[in-house]
């Protein structure tokens, strides 16, 4: 018995010495591992988080569970991407966010890199972009953009992107843009060049910056030299005999085009074919195309010389400048049609059409006959302004006035016109947004994606904030992260800020899978009713969900209000079809559109 008990003892001392080999083993490999991770993430992408409190979970997907939670403003590397989703690294832990919580950092790149402060630059890939003052068709028009052209972006909303634009902050939209990234580039200037170039205006403004605001440094006259060092929106800054300044681009010919021609015209015969131009204004352009660059342009009855023709498009010299223009604008003439432009346009107030067919009318008024019709980037002089509309000179002898809120104007002494829009409803008005639901009651849950209300009501009413503020209404969020609000509180809100509407935001469920469409309740006939039907309205005509009408609603956030308000409710997340719509970007910038116009159709009428 006693060797028995000496065998026991000596390999129980055995066992022991392996268990603490193996504890040690275990502790020293899940240190490499960390460390490993560590090093390895340490050449990655990171996410920086832009909300307050943001779910990891274990899977790309709302339906998988939570594993964990990460702060505003921190950084995490990413260990991989699955459709909008990101995988990460924490305290040597792995799992997904929401992509469109965080923001990418590039790796090796400091946040505040100057090269670029989303680190993208966008272009164009249309002629003439519309520019407007926010992320909606409905706000004002600003300027345009161009192929050719690159902006810093600085944010994005939904499908639409801010951009530096002119001094100022405006939006283009995102679907009309390709983005590039600057690499190896310290303090990327928008474009750098050194071109000889010659000017083409009888006289031309030069300026301390690069736009009709900046003071008159200068002048050049046609004719004149000048080298280009910088290009920005559309001005070139310039090296000239008395110094440097900024010139508007279409004035100036680069020299250096001539040399890129894509097809070069042969040497001119001595007997050279003659055109009066039929426009009111005719691009020149680099190359025979609507897609190459503006580099100068004609008057009507201006008188060319043709060099050669080719696929409509006609190469031809003015003066001492040369470039391609559409053919069909050219009328060929005989040697003693020797009509000349009267002025220029480079110092006068001029506007430039927005629009193609345009309607140039006989009086400051719609009522008035229409005598003639312009295209989009058609100018002409400024004469005078009447109310919202300018009068301006077609001919030397004929006269025809716009409307100025379809036009963009140059000229420092010359306001631009605001007609009314849908924003101008909306300015100085207090608006709360109520996304139902939030932190522990998470709402509804899709049947087929696992979509939690909570997070569809929250991505909507930023959407909508982010509309109503640029258009200059006061915004109030009842929550503006995935927190439990209190009914009583949401209401409170809305009580002590006085708002002149109050808008819940929800998604649907049933138990009947078939059911779908959208809903906005009301409780009190007089005070509510009339801003339900405004945004219902609207909600079926952006949306094109079914519509479920306008209905009585005995919620608390309604009955207990003494605001005009509503409770909407945006699809039903209960129906495989309309859970994969409403949660695209797509859906969520159309709600908050509809909502957005529903609003100002409301306050319109008041």
């Amino acid at each position: 018995m006693t060797d028995i008990k000496d065998g026991m003892k000596k390999w129980g001392g055995i066992v022991k010495k392996c268990y603490y080999i193996l504890l040690t083993m275990i502790f020293l490999l899940s240190s490499f591992t960390t460390v490993s991770q560590n090093g390895f993430a340490a050449d990655r992408d990171k996410a920086k988080i832009t909300v307050d409190t943001l779910n990891v979970r274990s899977g790309p997907g709302l339906g998988h569970s939570v594993v964990g939670q990460v702060h505003k403003n921190k950084e995490y590397p990413i260990l991989s991407e699955k459709g909008d989703w990101l995988q990460i690294q924490m305290n040597g832990k792995r799992g997904w966010i929401a992509g469109w919580y965080a923001k990418k950092i590039k790796a090796q790149q400091s946040e505040n890199d100057p090269s670029s402060n989303t680190g993208i630059w966008i272009s164009s890939k249309v002629d003439a972009l519309n520019v407007r003052s926010g992320p909606d068709t409905s706000f004002t028009v600003v300027g345009q953009i161009y192929p050719h052209e690159k902006f810093q972006s600085i944010d994005t909303k939904g499908s639409w992107t801010k951009i530096k634009y002119k001094n100022r902050e405006a939006w283009v939209a995102s679907w009309l843009t390709q983005s590039s990234t600057p690499s190896s580039e310290k303090k990327k200037e928008p474009e750098q060049s050194s071109d000889k170039s010659i000017v083409n205006a009888t006289s031309l403004n030069v300026r301390s910056g690069p736009g009709t605001s900046y003071s008159v440094v200068g002048s050049l006259r046609k004719g004149d030299h000048v080298e280009i060092i910088q290009i920005q929106n559309g001005w070139y800054k310039v090296s000239y005999q008395n110094g440097k300044g900024w010139v508007a681009g279409r004035y100036v010919t680069k020299s250096e085009n001539e040399d890129k021609q894509p097809s070069t015209p042969p040497t001119a015969p001595t007997s050279l074919k003659k055109g009066k131009i039929t426009a009111t204004i005719l691009n020149v352009r680099d190359k025979g195309s609507l897609q190459g660059k503006v580099v100068g342009q004609l008057k009507k009855n201006q008188i060319v010389e043709i060099l050669k023709v080719e696929n409509k498009w006609a190469y031809v010299q003015w003066n001492q400048s040369k470039g391609w223009a559409a053919s069909w604008f050219i009328e060929e003439v005989k040697e003693d049609n020797t009509s000349q432009p009267e002025g220029d346009l480079s110092n006068e107030p001029s506007l430039t059409l927005l629009y193609d067919g345009t309607n140039l009318r006989s009086g400051p008024s719609t009522k008035d006959s229409v005598v003639d019709r312009g295209n989009k980037g058609d100018q002409f002089p400024i004469l005078s302004k009447e109310g919202d509309w300018f009068k301006i000179k077609l001919s030397s002898t004929k006269e025809a006035y716009v409307a100025g809120w379809i036009v963009s104007v140059t000229g420092a002494s010359t306001p631009e016109v605001n007609h009314p829009t849908v924003g101008d409803y909306l300015k100085g008005k207090t608006v709360v947004i109520d996304a139902g639901h939030g932190g522990n009651d998470g709402g509804a849950v899709g049947t087929t994606y696992g979509t939690l209300e909570k997070v569809l009501n929250l991505n909507v009413a930023k959407a909508v904030s982010s509309k109503l503020k640029a258009a200059g209404a006061k915004v109030v969020m009842t929550r503006s992260d995935n927190q439990y609000i209190s009914l009583p509180y949401r209401v409170y809100l809305a009580h002590t800020h006085s708002a002149d509407a109050f808008i819940s935001v929800h998604f649907n469920s049933s138990i009947f899978p078939s059911a779908k469409g959208v809903n906005s309740f009301y409780y009190s006939k007089l005070k509510d009713a009339p801003l339900a039907h405004a945004i219902q309205d609207e909600l079926v005509r952006q949306t094109g969900l079914r519509n479920r009408g306008v209905k009585f609603g005995n919620f608390q956030v309604l009955r207990t209000n003494h605001q005009p308000a509503t409770l909407l409710e945006l699809g039903f997340i209960s129906n495989s079809q309309e859970e994969h719509y409403v949660r695209s970007a797509a859906y969520t910038d159309k709600a908050g559109h509809a909502i957005y116009r529903g609003l100002a159709k409301f306050f319109s009428n008041r």
